[in-house]
């Protein structure tokens, strides 16, 4: 495992037209994504690694709790049937950031 710092850019896709991006980050991605998906307004879902010394890291990787990554889920939404505050009352009602693992 390669753990020399890269330096990487922003995403190169956007969201769908008249759609935003939020991403969060929790101890674990799968419970907070299903969360999410069941949220109106919510058109898309997605997974994956945020930060870390690691480019393009396996869940074994990260599993090492060694490469400084944080476990996100990335929710496409459209405004106008969802708002910013009711994804963070979703995030929130799934995390507690004080409990082992942050999950």
């Amino acid at each position: 495992m390669n753990l020399s710092h890269i330096t990487q850019g922003n995403d190169n896709d956007a969201p769908a037209p008249g759609n935003k991006f939020a991403q969060f980050a929790a101890g674990c991605f799968w419970g907070v994504e299903l969360a999410f998906q069941s949220v109106p307004g919510v058109t898309n879902t997605e997974v994956g690694y945020s930060q870390g010394f690691l480019h393009n890291p396996s869940y074994e990787d990260v599993c090492t709790n060694t490469t400084n990554h944080a476990e996100v889920v990335r929710v496409q939404y459209d405004p106008k049937e969802c708002t910013f505050e009711s994804l963070l009352d979703v995030f929130w009602s799934r995390h507690d950031p004080t409990t082992l693992n942050r999950q």
